[in-house]
């Protein structure tokens, strides 16, 4: 491929030059809108990582994937702008590739069997059985611990299903376009991976071992409770109400009920919370626990040591109970109240505090205090337990997890002020101070997207407001309790809650400024200055994993064109080597054509009533369709925008040419002329190689020429000025003066300058397009203006009126 690619540059060098040129331009252009991707993908990963976008992780993979591509792609066209010189530039785009791969690659899922097996058979695979299955493994074998006989459907068992359905691609495909900030989007894709799931075919190895198990588990017509034990689930990261689980399941029914847990993992707010933490979709792979539906007399959750904001009023340790009649999960769900009982933490607990009407027994409180005791000595930290208990007053543990804790050092004491309180006294299911404006969302359900900084007002905690969780600045709630799977996830995120506060949707407006005080459980009209920031989602996961590669990828450290270590070799990360390919591309097309103008053949003649002779070479869509057929063109011919511009400045009334001196390569025609070559011949004219946002013009004017390379179209980043000037008929001092006079024109309007001897190189970088066509009118008239000054300047006093003249001269110039 390479070896035919060279031969076809020389066969162009050689015979049609025309023709390569045409080539090297496309190739270039292809190179500036690869350029342009390139930096638009770094851009984006370099959003992800600072928290202004949140993606899922698979669109992290999904764009380093796409810029090792399109990288690949742009070193490609330079090597056919010139094959010879970048023979080895892929090689260091591929180590570095292979670096960034590595670095955001998940680990390949495992699929092997066993399927299915008890708890005790998961205490030898922890991981497979995902984080609720592991915690009830691993206290299996714990004295007085009740737990219901169980079956684990392990996370291997969701990666057969995901991988005999091919299900990973279009997964994946979903999850890369996902943005939390679009809520509709993330409505519809999450709706499309959950059919997905729902329509696809249950492999029958893990559909036999299910069926097998739910069998065992619910002989004499016991109904199951089919539950999620999600990897990641229940660890650093709760997960807490995330979900589902369905109740009253019969052994019939098993793999739809199975299919609906793992379907759960694409609700709009699973997605979120798992964004949140940055965890890829493969890390958090389903787990399923089957157990027997129990006959619940009471059921709840059991904090073994109170949350702070709940038990501020005590005045030592407590364990914190809370209640319901029947099967807790209307508790959990955040929409009822629960009855809230403390009990102290000591060898022999006693009730603190205890609702009048229990629907628990006391004696039955204290063995679950008890029970929370031992978890959280076993574990080595506070744990969040939920148990039922059956109408033999036996106590089954089902879950138990730690505590989630706050992510945030946020202050929870309020500043003095002076603010009327509109609430006080109502119960605190999460900690913090926050201020902004209401919205009022009677059902938490309707909620698709609210604004950053919202104190929301709802009746219930229901955990679809997980998914706005970076949008809230607090929670104002009729319903609920700090036992909600919600304020679990409130907790980890700092936002304050609270609970029981009566007819709030009605007494409550939309934009009502308010501070809430999840210490006190107090709510204020107004808003304190200090409490009044965003509450942004932290992403704890996704900035530190990111963070590591994005050196490899974003890091600028090729910096200086001119330095020894601007090559390859010196390349430190991707976007070093775009800047490289970049650099070097345009460098190409500075060097276009040779002072001799090989490869203008096809121009033609520019009719101007300039004393230059000027010829053009349309590359694409650098003349109107009025050129066609013309041996010589006109200025209204002209389609090119840079050239335009340029020739505006050039062909000034600010500037007189004078008839009697024509301007052209005088140099070259001292040298080779004899009177053979006519001074109209191309060999000594002035050209410009045109196409619509392209112009390369070499400007022969006596003994010094100078050389216009630009871009200059709607892509801000594809913008560029080159220029070169260069040569002279005045003394060695007189060409110094007109360069220092260029220089100070230069610098003084955005160019950066760098001079060697009697040569002048000054580039202009991305800007708009209007402001690079101000530029190319300043070079046309700047170009005008100083033909043969080095034959007039003697003293480096002469340059300041020459600069004031030129400063009015260009103020005048309006383009």
């Amino acid at each position: 491929m390479f070896i035919t690619e060279l031969f076809k540059h020389w066969t162009f060098r050689a015979f049609a030059p025309g023709t390569l040129l045409r080539t090297k331009y496309n190739a270039f252009k292809e190179l500036l809108k690869l350029d342009e991707r390139c930096l638009e993908h770094i851009a984006d990963l370099e959003e992800i990582h600072y928290g202004r976008e949140q993606a899922d992780w698979t669109r992290v993979v999904w764009l380093t994937e796409e810029l090792g591509r399109d990288i690949r792609s742009l070193i490609e066209q330079l090597q056919i702008m010139s094959p010879v010189k970048y023979m080895d530039l892929q090689d260091y785009a591929t180590k570095l590739n292979f670096y960034v791969r590595m670095g955001v690659s998940v680990e390949n899922p495992r699929i092997e069997p066993p399927f299915v097996f008890t708890l005790p058979e998961a205490t030898k695979m922890l991981e497979a059985a995902g984080g609720k299955a592991a915690n009830l493994a691993r206290i299996s074998f714990e004295r007085d611990i009740n737990l219901l006989p169980a079956r684990v459907i392990s996370a291997h068992a969701y990666h057969y299903f995901i991988e005999a359905n091919d299900l990973r691609e279009e997964l994946d495909k979903r999850l890369s376009v996902i943005s939390l900030t679009d809520a509709v989007t993330l409505d519809e894709l999450a709706y499309e991976m959950q059919e997905l799931i729902l329509q696809a075919d249950m492999p029958d190895p893990i559909a036999n071992e299910i069926e097998i198990a739910a069998l065992e588990l619910g002989k004499n017509g016991v109904k199951l409770a089919v539950r999620s034990s999600a990897v990641a689930e229940d660890g650093v990261a709760s997960f807490a109400g995330q979900y589902s689980s369905i109740l009253d399941v019969t052994p019939a029914n098993i793999i739809q009920a199975w299919k609906e847990v793992v379907a759960s993992k694409y609700t709009p707010r699973a997605i979120a919370y798992r964004i949140m933490n940055g965890l890829a979709d493969t890390e958090t792979s389903m787990a399923v626990l089957i157990m027997p539906m129990v006959d619940a007399v009471c059921s709840g959750v059991a904090y073994s040591t109170a949350p702070a904001e709940h038990a501020a009023h005590l005045n030592e340790p407590a364990i914190a109970v809370y209640a319901t009649s029947g099967i807790g999960e209307k508790l959990v769900s955040g929409s009822i109240t629960a009855q809230t009982t403390f009990i102290s933490k000591a060898a022999k607990p006693r009730i603190m505090e205890k609702p009048s009407h229990s629907v628990v027994p006391t004696p039955t409180l204290k063995r679950i205090a008890a029970q929370a005791q031992q978890l959280e000595a076993f574990f080595g930290e506070p744990q969040d337990v939920e148990w039922v208990v059956d109408h033999r007053s036996r106590i089954f543990i089902v879950q138990s997890r730690p505590i989630p804790q706050s992510r945030r050092a946020q202050p929870t004491e309020c500043p003095a002020h002076d603010l009327r309180a509109l609430d006080t006294n109502h119960e605190c299911a999460s900690m913090g101070i926050a201020s902004g404006k209401v919205r009022v969302v009677a059902n938490c359900q309707d909620i698709t997207e609210l604004p950053h900084g919202t104190i929301l007002v709802t009746r219930g905690l229901g955990p679809v407001l997980t998914r706005v969780i970076h949008r809230l600045n607090g929670v104002i709630a009729e319903r609920g309790s700090a036992a909600s799977h919600f304020a679990s996830v409130a907790r980890e995120f700092n936002v304050p809650v609270l609970c029981g506060v009566a007819d709030a949707c009605s007494r409550y407006t939309n934009d009502q400024l308010v501070t809430v005080d999840g210490t006190t459980g107090s709510v204020f009209d107004g808003i304190l200055p200090e409490c009044n920031q965003e509450n942004e989602a932290p992403q704890q996961g996704v900035i530190p994993r990111l963070g590591k590669v994005l050196p490899r990828i974003a890091r600028l450290t090729l910096l200086d064109p001119e330095s020894e270590s601007f090559a390859p070799e010196y390349c430190k990360s991707l976007h070093d080597l775009v800047r490289f390919v970049h650099e070097k591309g345009v460098e190409e097309m500075f060097s276009l054509v040779d002072k001799s103008s090989r490869g203008l053949s096809g121009s033609r003649k520019l009719q101007t009533h300039l004393p230059l002779s000027m010829y053009v070479l349309n590359l694409d869509k650098g003349l109107f369709h009025s050129a066609a057929g013309k041996k010589e063109v006109e200025q209204s011919d002209i389609a090119s925008v840079p050239m335009w511009a340029f020739w505006f400045g050039l062909s000034s009334e600010l500037v007189t040419w004078h008839d009697a001196l024509p301007h052209f390569d005088w140099e070259h025609f001292d040298k080779v002329s004899a009177g053979i070559i006519s001074k109209d011949s191309p060999l000594l004219a002035s050209y410009a190689i045109i196409s619509d946002k392209y112009m390369h013009a070499m400007m022969r004017f006596g003994y010094h020429f100078s050389v216009v390379d630009c871009m200059c179209g709607d892509k801000d980043r594809q913008n560029y000025i080159r220029f070169r000037f260069m040569g002279g008929g005045g003394k060695s001092h007189q060409r110094t003066l007109r360069l220092d006079f260029i220089e100070r024109v230069l610098s003084k309007n955005n160019f950066s300058i760098e001079r060697k001897g009697d040569m002048l190189n000054a580039r202009h970088g991305m800007e708009e397009e209007h402001i690079i066509q101000q530029r190319l009118a300043l070079l046309g008239l700047l170009l005008a203006k100083t033909r043969m000054l080095d034959m007039r300047l003697e003293e480096t006093s002469d340059l300041d009126s020459l600069e004031k003249e030129f400063t009015r001269d260009l103020g005048s110039l309006t383009y």
